[in-house]
């Protein structure tokens, strides 16, 4: 980074004659900014103007404005009184100084100008004005010291000299006498004095020897000596300069400017003392502060760093060591060690969010790096800028914490949840959300695409006759197969025991969808090398075309599997596209969507209630409030058919507020007459949630009803949450925060990162009942089961199972250390005036598993 340049103080010469003006400002342009004013009037327009002089220099005898006057107009403006003055005045003129010392001038220097001692009062002028700032910025005492009048040393031989000087500084000053230079030296010993008035022309050791003798003594060296000598005696200020001197006076004496000068370096010596011991407070404060950062950045488990402005590192933790392999002598010697560190594949994403990027202080991102020995690890990286108080930039403070552990847990359980653990395929819940996005992007493009939906013809036979073990390695050459039919194709999900779902993506100068699908039909129907025998199996497949024959996922699909009906119903081998039958189904759909309209007005939508029970003490713990609809025709309608309708057509969120409010109400009268359980769980859909009025609709049904919000739980399921994440975790919280209960409801079957499980804070996992229901049959569920019940406990949740339906499931479960559970085992969801009926006779006998 370039270095800022070094700063030339500004002076103002103010003086009518030219040659005085270039006789001045060549003496001090070499190493000052230098401004001239030729008359009074100039000089106080230029002391106001930006940025200020910081000194002026100014001649007393001037035509119209003289020095006196400008003084005074300098001293009585607020903007230009703290500016020192120095007066330039000739030999003849120094008895009016006096005058100007009372009006504040700051200091004098006599014309003809002897350029040293012009540049030492200049010098000294500057020195104390910056003093004088920087006291009062460090703190608002101006550098005040004990009280007590400061101590003077007079040494002169000659006793005239002495009484006259006493005259003159006896009132204001604690003054000691010393006659002789030896005296002195044993004064400045024993009494240190805070200044030195010394004589040049004395007997035996004179004034030169004795300041150079005071100056090469480490405790009293700073004392300030002023010289005295005659007006005449160029060489032995000079010599004095040299050897130390801060200034000196002549003989015979000026009284205001004995005064003058000894104030002048009384004050320059307090303040230099003051602020040298703030600096040293300052600097041991630092130490301490500095010293404690260091322990707690040194011995951070994470990999701090601290890069300045120009991109090199300040600062790197001895951490990088043991998540890198690189050391902090690394780093340093190589700026740019990060960038060839960053795994390629995440290079881009670390261009725009790691140190340099644009995104640096945003949310905290993830990268691969591979370390010194060629490993790979997750770092998780957090940055903030940094500003001095007044706003100047420092550089970046961040740090990388390893999270190589966090991200292998997360890939087992997403490929837990997400992936067919027999073929490595992605599974329904995945499958559904691939479909999503190829509807989104062909959207978007405004391109199409294929749904496959196959299905294994014979399968059934192989599994009975050669066994559960041989039907599996069928699957996982099928699965290969298919990969090898479609290269390029991720969309390839096992999404049921032989059924696999497709998406054909759209590509210029591919081949059909039914050629692709016919090929498919072909490799599968070569034999399957199983335990010394071939196996033989088909396959049908049905297809459905996006947009023709649906939107969305859920048509889609539904379109995939009625082909696939029509395939299978036509004979082994075959594929069938789907069929506009879809119109019947529109209509359908549009009738159950004006009876639902009027369902809740009609009395037609009730709650069910279903119980859920403790497997450790066979406690009822809590119910599950179930909507149901009976239709005076249709009957009992599907809850499947018609939630996913209301959220389509927009009447989930008055049917939710419907739910919310009576089963509030009906916890009130449970409450009321002894009966209530813990908790009671209602269903929250995605829309209530995205919407933003779920936290206000849940305090008004509490409001109105007067239950403990702790009575209720609401269940959402976590692919929901994740649709409008920020909006959902804030709705949440604020839940949360009201004594609300929270559980994620079918979990395992969506898709949600250990860190935004953490971030949601809920009380409930509930193992969805797809799981539940072939755990004893088939090991991956079992295994998915296993699993989200130690991650529950590991993050301090409770876990319960649903759909439970016999004693063996129960024992299982109990066995793998589940909670609770729900199912058809306990009871089935239940009418509230039987649900209570039931709570009653419950009683505290407890259910055995």
């Amino acid at each position: 980074m370039p270095r800022p340049s070094q700063h030339r103080p500004r002076i103002l010469i103010v003086d009518d004659v030219h040659e005085n003006l270039h006789l001045l400002m060549s003496i001090l342009s070499a190493h000052h900014t230098m401004t001239a004013a030729t008359s009074g009037e100039k000089a106080l327009e230029l002391a106001r103007r930006a940025p200020q002089p910081e000194l002026i220099l100014l001649d007393i005898k001037m035509p119209g404005m003289d020095g006196y006057s400008v003084l005074a107009r300098l001293k009585s403006d607020p903007a230009t009184a703290r500016i020192p003055v120095i007066f330039v005045t000739s030999l003849g003129d120094a008895a009016d100084v006096a005058g100007g010392l009372e009006l504040g001038v700051a200091d004098y220097i006599t014309k003809p100008i002897d350029p040293e001692l012009l540049l030492l009062r200049v010098s000294t002028q500057l020195t104390l004005r910056r003093y004088r700032e920087d006291s009062a910025r460090f703190d608002g005492e101006g550098g005040a010291e004990a009280a007590g009048a400061p101590t003077l040393l007079l040494v002169d031989d000659v006793p005239e000299n002495i009484h006259g000087l006493l005259e003159v500084l006896r009132d204001d000053y604690r003054v000691l006498i010393a006659s002789s230079g030896a005296k002195a030296l044993e004064m400045v010993r024993a009494e240190s004095p805070d200044l030195i008035l010394l004589d040049i022309m004395m007997p035996g050791m004179g004034g030169h020897e004795v300041c150079q003798h005071i100056k090469s003594l480490p405790e009293h060296g700073r004392i300030p000596v002023i010289f005295v000598t005659v007006a005449d005696s160029a060489e032995d200020k000079l010599m004095g300069f040299e050897l130390g001197a801060a200034d000196y006076i002549t003989k015979p004496f000026d009284i205001d400017e004995v005064r003058a000068r000894v104030r002048t370096h009384l004050e320059l010596s307090r303040l230099r003392r003051h602020l040298e011991r703030l600096v040293a407070q300052r600097t041991a404060l630092l130490q301490k502060s500095e010293e404690r950062y260091r322990i707690l950045a040194d011995y951070s488990p994470n990999w701090e760093y601290w890069l300045a402005p120009d991109g090199g590192y300040l600062y790197v933790s001895p951490a990088c060591t043991a998540v890198s392999g690189y050391a902090p002598a690394d780093f340093f010697a190589d700026p740019l060690l990060m960038d060839k560190i960053i795994d390629p594949l995440d290079l881009a994403a670390w261009h725009g969010a790691g140190p340099a990027g644009a995104r640096a202080e945003s949310a905290p991102s993830a990268f691969r790096i591979r370390t010194r020995d060629g490993a790979e690890r997750w770092v998780e990286h957090v940055a903030k800028r940094v500003r001095d108080g007044d706003g100047n930039p420092l550089g970046l403070r961040g740090s990388y914490s390893n999270i190589t552990a966090r991200r292998d847990a997360e890939q087992r359980l997403d490929f837990a949840t997400r992936r067919d653990p027999l073929t490595g395929l992605p599974n329904r819940a995945l499958f559904g959300e691939l479909l999503a996005h190829a509807a989104r992007q062909a959207e978007h493009n405004g391109t199409g695409f294929a749904v496959l939906s196959l299905n294994l013809d014979n399968f059934k036979t192989v599994n009975e006759s050669l066994g559960h073990g041989a039907g599996d390695r069928l699957l996982v050459e099928v699965a290969a197969r298919l990969r090898a039919a479609l290269p390029g194709v991720d969309a390839i999900a096992r999404v049921g025991g032989d059924e696999f779902n497709i998406v054909l993506e759209h590509e210029p100068n591919a081949p059909g969808a039914d050629l692709t699908a016919q090929r498919i039909i072909d490799a599968l129907s070569l034999p399957y090398r199983l335990d010394a025998s071939d196996a033989y199996v088909g396959a049908c497949v049905g297809i459905a075309l996006y947009p023709d024959d649906g939107r969305d996922v859920g048509t889609l699909q539904s379109s995939a599997d009625a082909a696939l009906h029509q395939a299978k119903a036509k004979g082994h081998g075959s594929l069938r596209f789907f069929s506009h039958e879809m119109g019947r189904r529109a209509r359908d759909r549009l009738a159950l969507e004006a009876d639902l309209r009027g369902a809740r007005a009609r009395g037609e939508l009730a709650l069910h209630y279903q119980p859920q029970v403790d497997l450790r003490s066979g406690a009822l713990v809590g119910l599950e409030a179930l909507i149901r609809w009976h239709h005076p025709a249709r009957g009992n309608v599907p809850p499947n058919d018609f939630i996913a309708l209301a959220e389509e057509c927009g009447l989930i969120v008055e049917l939710g507020d419907w739910v919310l409010q009576t089963a509030c109400r009906q916890i009130r009268y449970w409450s009321d007459a002894g009966l209530a359980p813990r908790h009671t769980a209602v269903n929250i859909s995605a829309v209530q949630l995205s919407r933003g009025g779920l936290p206000e609709a849940v305090k008004r049904a509490i409001g109105a009803t007067g239950i403990r919000p702790d009575q209720l739980e609401l269940e959402i399921t976590e692919s929901f949450v994740m649709l409008e994440r920020e909006l959902s975790f804030q709705s949440l919280a604020e839940l949360r925060a009201f004594g609300v209960r929270l559980s994620i409801d079918d979990f395992g079957t969506g898709y949600s990162s250990l860190s935004y499980l953490q971030q949601l804070k809920v009380h409930k996992l509930k193992i969805d009942m797809s799981f539940v229901r072939d755990m004893l049959k088939n090991a991956g569920n079992a295994a998915i089961v296993k699993a989200v019940i130690a991650l529950g406990h590991s993050m301090g949740l409770e876990v319960i199972a649903e759909g439970v339906e016999d004693v063996e499931q129960a024992r299982f479960l109990r066995g793998l250390d589940c909670d609770a559970v729900q199912g058809y085992m306990i009871s089935k969801p239940l009418p509230a005036p039987e649900a209570g009926a039931f709570l009653a006779g419950f009683g505290g006998a407890g259910f055995s598993v």
